[in-house]
């Protein structure tokens, strides 16, 4: 090998063009291959909707390597830039609460309306009010009911309107039959009203998917009422029952 200075030596870019690299290890001379110096990538991605990131590795010779990570169920991936790619859950656990309307169309003397039943004993009265205590923080995303007397829906005049209406109580310590411990105004659930158009029928409806993913976002400990409520005309009273379902989503674990 000739004696020269470094500064001399060849300069070179591209790996596949030096056969070896030489250097000491104590008072031993050295060779090693270059092919087994490590070499230095930059990295670059980018998200293709929310269930895919793909990935692009560029080593320092001009190569490259594409990998995809890939979100699997239920998982949403966001490029939130510098380097970062977020990762969330689209959906977390799932539970569900039945509760049952009886007495119907003001026959049940609810505070609002028909109160929605959740005990199994309960029985519509004028000095109590059933209600639901939320055990964990969540999002209530569905409500759907069906009819279950053996005689379909009547009596119901064009200009009437049931609604669900779903309230918070303000002061969870106090009496569950006193309105002004509700919050002032319900929050209705749209696609399950029942008009005229139901007379003769055994509904079945469901509400899901709402703008913003949910009809409630409850702190854990949070107790709500559910009524059904005639919003517009006057529906004669039945001894009618409708069975209703209420969807939770939780990301408490």
């Amino acid at each position: 090998m000739a004696n020269i200075k470094f500064s001399q030596f060849e300069l070179k870019t591209d790996q596949a063009d030096v056969d070896f690299l030489v250097g000491y290890t104590g008072t031993e001379n050295v060779q090693i291959a270059s092919e087994k110096v490590g070499l230095r990538y930059d990295l670059t991605g980018a998200v293709s909707g929310t269930d895919d990131y793909a990935i692009t590795l560029t080593d320092n010779n001009g190569v490259v390597d594409n990998v995809t990570l890939e979100a699997g169920e239920n998982i949403v991936l966001t490029d939130m830039g510098s380097n970062t790619v977020k990762v969330d859950t689209k959906r977390g656990s799932i539970y569900t609460v039945t509760g049952t309307f009886q007495n119907m169309f003001g026959g049940s003397p609810g505070i609002f309306g028909d109160t929605l039943e959740f005990g199994v004993s309960s029985a519509p009265a004028g000095d109590h009010s059933s209600v639901l205590i939320i055990p964990v923080a969540a999002k209530l995303i569905g409500v759907s009911y069906k009819w279950i007397s053996d005689t379909g829906v009547t009596g119901i005049p064009a200009d009437a309107l049931y609604e669900i209406q779903v309230r918070a109580m303000t002061t969870p310590s106090g009496s569950t039959s006193l309105t002004s411990n509700y919050a002032g105004a319900g929050t209705i659930i749209a696609g399950l009203n029942l008009t005229v158009a139901d007379n003769g029928s055994f509904p079945f409806k469901s509400a899901t998917s709402p703008v913003g993913g949910y009809f409630g976002n409850f702190a854990a400990g949070t107790i709500i009422n559910v009524s059904g409520v005639e919003a517009a005309g006057v529906i004669p009273t039945s001894n009618a029952e409708m069975e209703v379902v209420l969807t939770f989503e939780t990301t408490t674990f």
